[in-house]
């Protein structure tokens, strides 16, 4: 665990949960799994706020418990991925949103809030928040969309206590069940509601399932990166042997199973659309094959051959490309020359890179000394016997470790992410005076619009803002949205990293 990583989380945690909550996790990052007396004196916290940190963060899935070897008691370990998801929540909505439409948006942001919850306090919540906002929506419809998104394998039904008692509860639940639904009937939801008791499906809990919404990610990672590279019709092709690899192949394989190019060609036919890709197809996969990326490659001979998918090779290339990019605006071109040079070599000595990149020889050297400093090159030494004598000859030749050169990266990005939120910290507690009287001003301002005041009396409320605190307003929030769109340009560097060390 890296010295940065755990600033961020620090941060994510103390903004989020408190200053409790963030001592108890940063004990777990520092230390591993541990018992609950272990982190009550190490942290100094009475045992009872040890517990209910341990609870709200065990209920938040990012900590899990395990028994010890005698298995009377539980060792707690945190989930540092689990907690950075945090900074991708308001990708998840988004994404929602421009799939499933508004209501379904609701949904996965109320079970983001809670954690988990069951079916029916999730559909009776979202549909009195719509009700508020005056969207006249029932609640079969809302009930539907739950449905929706259960079938869709956003949301999955979480795990259940097993039936053995044990000192330490181990959680079981069936693979057949997962994603079914239990019965929800609109009218006992209601009269359970209106009775104020337990809702007729209550110990069956639904949480978000992250590994779904972090696949369509990586599809759009790849269908964004085809689009950009040649056209939109490239972009939808790569889309198509996408969805058609998910019908024969576990998502997170690696390469997938063979996929027929005619069912692929028969597809594009029947949509009609775009004529470009059916007038063009073949070329379209011969480009897409012959790309260095080598996403497709054939598997057969038979008419229009099968291709198989790999996103191995895939997201390799991405890694490679986001190194040269690093090398590139950490140092400079020349720089940047040398590492595709020894990335292509694979093992080279310094006289030839300075040879075959044409650059100053000193100037080549002192480049090639920096980027090995800096870890995106590594050094191996060799000694080789000359013939006839026994005088040794020694050679040094570089070569580049991606996986090492990808985590340093990734340290770079949790680095970045430190500096961009403590930034905006101290940007907020700067104006925290004039911010909290916008928001006062506002809530005086709502309470009033409802009470039916006219626009003359809002006008005069709306005045309390001056127009000096109105120009430093709009300055914070162009420069908060300048750190927010930073924050998830950085966490979308991290999440093409990680796709990387998931495949290697």
């Amino acid at each position: 665990m890296s010295a940065q990583l755990g600033k961020v989380l620090s941060l994510i945690l103390i903004e989020r949960f408190g200053p409790v909550i963030e001592k108890v996790a940063l004990y777990l990052f520092q230390y591993g799994p541990s018992p609950i007396l272990h982190i009550k004196k190490c942290t100094n916290f009475p045992l009872e706020l040890v517990k209910e940190a341990l609870s709200i963060m065990t209920k938040a899935d990012m900590v899990t418990f395990t028994p010890n070897k005698n298995e009377n008691i539980a060792n707690y370990t945190l989930k540092p991925d689990r907690i950075l998801l945090a900074l991708r929540y308001p990708k998840y909505m988004k994404l929602i949103k421009m799939k499933f439409g508004d209501e379904c948006e609701m949904i996965i942001e109320e079970i983001l809030h809670r954690k988990y919850c069951t079916a029916s306090e999730v559909i009776v919540e979202v549909q009195e928040r719509l009700s508020k906002n005056n969207t006249n929506i029932s609640f079969a419809l809302v009930k539907d969309k739950f449905v929706s998104l259960v079938t869709a394998k956003y949301l999955i039904r979480l795990q259940d206590v097993g039936v053995e008692e044990k000192p330490v509860p181990v959680f079981v639940i069936d693979d057949k069940e997962p994603h079914t639904i239990p019965p929800l009937d609109i009218k006992l939801i209601l009269q359970a509601k209106a009775n104020n008791t337990d809702f007729p499906d209550e110990g069956t809990y639904f949480g978000v399932n992250f590994d779904r919404f972090h696949q369509d990610m990586r599809d759009k990672v790849i269908v964004e990166a085809y689009t950009k590279k040649f056209d939109e019709f490239a972009g939808e092709l790569v889309e198509l042997l996408l969805q058609q690899m998910y019908i024969r192949t576990d998502p997170w394989a690696g390469v997938s199973n063979p996929v027929p190019i005619l069912e692929i060609k028969d597809i594009v036919k029947k949509r009609k659309q775009p004529l470009n890709l059916i007038t063009f197809f073949d070329q379209y996969v011969n480009v897409i094959e012959q790309d260095q990326s080598n996403l497709i490659r054939k598997s057969g001979e038979a008419s229009g051959g099968s291709f198989q998918i790999y996103l191995k090779e895939a997201f390799t290339q991405f890694a490679w490309e986001i190194a040269e990019q690093c090398v590139l605006e950490k140092f400079d071109s020349k720089a940047a020359r040398i590492f595709r040079l020894v990335k292509l070599k694979q093992y080279v000595e310094l006289d030839l890179i300075q040879k075959l990149t044409m650059i100053n020889p000193i100037e080549a050297k002192r480049l090639t000394y920096e980027l090995l400093e800096e870890n995106f090159l590594q050094m191996q030494d060799l000694r080789k016997a000359a013939a006839g004598s026994g005088i040794q000859k020694s050679f040094t030749l570089f070569h580049i470790k991606l996986k090492q050169v990808v985590r340093m990266i990734i340290e770079l990005c949790h680095k970045t992410l430190f500096n961009i939120m403590t930034r905006r910290n101290h940007e907020r507690d700067m104006n925290k005076r004039i911010i909290d009287k916008k928001q006062r001003v506002d809530t005086i301002a709502m309470g009033m619009r409802l009470q039916g005041a006219s626009e003359e009396q809002l006008a005069d409320i709306e005045e309390m803002i001056t127009p000096p605190e109105k120009e430093i307003l709009e300055r914070v929030e162009r420069t908060m949205h300048k750190f927010n769109n930073c924050e998830l340009a950085v966490d979308d560097t991290l999440f093409m990293l990680q796709m990387y060390l998931i495949y290697e």
